[in-house]
């Protein structure tokens, strides 16, 4: 894209290729904070809850942007290397690195639409980096 084109309002081609992923590493967040919540108490039970939720929300609304495009199966990977005592801790390495991933594909993402939703998605990781820092 040249500095004088607008850019597009949708996903491009290659922005759903990001996108695809995306929702498949934030389905596999939101299962890993399932995975986490069977057995946790009190704070850590309500802060996994609430991060469940939010990654889902993450999962539904990167669908919106790609349609049927949307894999909607999670990133088996990322899920099976972490799954093992995934605790506070974990749950904070992971919020740090899906921080430093989305701040990375703001640079990347073409259509305005798909980065205001990154965006949007990457301010609300960073606070839960910090939630998850009270906790440990």
């Amino acid at each position: 894209m040249s500095d004088s084109t607008t850019p597009p309002r949708r996903p491009t081609e290659g922005d759903i290729e990001l996108l695809q992923v995306v929702q498949q590493v934030e389905l596999a967040a939101r299962d890993l904070y399932a995975l986490a919540l069977d057995g946790a108490e009190g704070d850590s039970a309500n802060t996994f809850a609430g991060l469940l939720a939010h990654h889902d929300m993450y999962a539904q609304s990167v669908s919106s942007q790609i349609g049927r495009a949307a894999p909607q199966t999670r990133d088996e990977k990322l899920y099976s290397s972490l799954k093992a005592g995934f605790d506070t801790a974990a749950a904070w390495e992971l919020e740090n690195r899906l921080v430093v991933t989305h701040t990375n594909l703001l640079g990347i993402i073409e259509g305005t639409e798909p980065a205001a939703l990154i965006a949007s998605i990457l301010v609300a990781e960073s606070r839960h980096v910090v939630a998850l820092a009270t906790l440990a």
